[in-house]
């Protein structure tokens, strides 16, 4: 006559396969917790006023409202990693500024919007101009 295991063992590795179920489950609901609450990186691009440029103002054109600002860079809360050096934009600052205000040599930070500027011209629209 053959042995029959105990029902123990049988008990056992039930309660041992329901711990690991709800092991499984629980890792399982903080990993889609902690995907779910980081930001979409779609929603940080679509915020506007983000980007903060800085530059010298080289000219003005009273003709066609804009700023012909040099040195054109990052600033520091803008960008990660080293400082670069664009080189010459145009930029039409707001309706609110006054180029009347601006002078040739002043520093100037200048706020865009993502879709506010072309890089193969470089010009840019502002939404915010301060001159430094």
């Amino acid at each position: 006559m053959a042995k029959k295991p105990d029902s123990i063992v049988y008990i056992i590795t039930i309660l041992l396969l329901v711990i690991a179920g709800m092991v499984t489950v629980t890792i399982i609901s903080s990993v889609r917790n902690n995907s779910e609450s980081q930001t979409d990186i779609r929603a940080r691009a679509g915020v506007v006023n983000t980007l903060t440029l800085l530059g010298t103002v080289s000219a003005i054109d009273t003709v066609n409202n804009a700023l012909t600002v040099q040195n054109v860079r990052f600033s520091p809360k803008s960008r990660s990693g080293p400082e670069v050096n664009y080189g010459t934009w145009v930029v039409f600052p707001p309706n609110t500024f006054s180029l009347y205000s601006a002078q040739v040599g002043a520093g100037v930070t200048f706020v865009i919007n993502a879709g506010d500027f072309d890089v193969a011209q470089k010009m840019v629209i502002a939404s915010e101009v301060t001159l430094q």
